[in-house]
């Protein structure tokens, strides 16, 4: 089964869809979708990206009443069917139970107990642009404890399993009649279209981001960590100090930052270039690192 990916920050933009007092489970990623239990129960977060509050209208709860199906079951097409449905029943006036929906479509599996609608053979689309990219829906749900929320104690504590036929279901003269009117609506009526911005396409941005973020941090620490390994003046004085010899330096430019040379003494002047050189490079020692000066001690240089 599929590990949740809906982080608690998208899980706040969807609490307004359930009753004050609902109380969601933290986010964990170890959490899989078929965890249910007598405490929590899952909840997709398709049905509400597009429009839906808990607790559902009559023909969606009907629905997975009849069937034996977890909400967390349905793919993200049958809910955008019953949005449409739900509109059509409230807007249009044609009361389309669950007789008038087995007339219409079939409920096929998706994989992994993952049930979707198709439509009746040679038989037009009933609610169409039902089918969209749906990328990780499946890992898109949350947790929600069944005490806290209505009728939360008698929803499925795991999921069904078992084949599911709607063909058995009778129709009536009643139930013809009401289908013919359902497919005289105009096409635009059939046409599912969400209040909301529909499901995946805002879904898992702040986990990416998040943990796109993390690794930036953590990056960025690094990256601070190297580079102080390497310019640590720290490393410079163990190496000095681990040195037995003095440098050469021949060629090399000893001056300090903003330190102007010394014009040779009187005492100096009949020294080696070698010499001076050597009293210049320990005067810049004793400038940027007066901790190494111990290794340096001044000499009378007639001595």
């Amino acid at each position: 089964m599929e590990l949740c990916r809906f982080t608690d920050p998208e899980v706040d933009q969807l609490r307004h869809c359930f009753p004050d007092g609902t109380i969601f489970r933290p986010f964990d990623s170890s959490m899989k979708s078929d965890c249910l239990s007598e405490t929590w129960i899952a909840f997709p977060a398709a049905p509400f990206q597009i429009g839906l509050t808990y607790p559902f209208p009559t023909l969606t709860q009907s629905f997975f009443t009849l069937t034996g199906l977890c909400y967390i079951q349905a793919m993200p097409m049958v809910w955008r069917a019953l949005y449409t449905l739900e509109h059509i029943v409230e807007h249009e006036g044609i009361d389309i139970g669950f007789s008038k929906l087995s007339c219409l479509y079939n409920l096929v599996s998706h994989g992994s107990h993952h049930y979707l609608f198709k439509s009746k053979p040679q038989q037009p689309h009933p609610i169409l642009k039902t089918n969209k990219n749906d990328t990780n829906c499946r890992n898109q749900f949350f947790f929600v404890r069944r005490d806290s929320i209505p009728n939360g104690s008698h929803l499925p504590k795991k999921w069904n399993t078992q084949a599911i036929s709607l063909s058995h279901i009778q129709g009536s003269p009643v139930t013809e009649e009401r289908i013919t009117a359902f497919w005289k609506l105009d096409p635009a009526i059939r046409t599912y279209q969400p209040k909301a911005k529909d499901s995946q396409e805002f879904s898992s941005s702040s986990y990416t981001m998040s943990s796109a973020a993390k690794s930036s941090k953590s990056a960025s620490r690094s990256s601070v960590g190297d580079i102080q390994d390497i310019v640590s003046p720290w490393s410079f004085k163990k190496e000095l100090a681990a040195s037995q010899s003095i440098p050469e330096v021949k060629g090399m430019n000893t001056r300090g930052k903003g330190t102007k040379r010394k014009k040779p003494t009187e005492s100096s002047e009949g020294l080696p270039l070698m010499e001076h050189q050597f009293h210049d490079y320990v005067s810049m020692v004793r400038i940027w690192y007066p901790e190494t000066c111990t290794l340096f001690k001044d000499k009378d240089p007639e001595n």
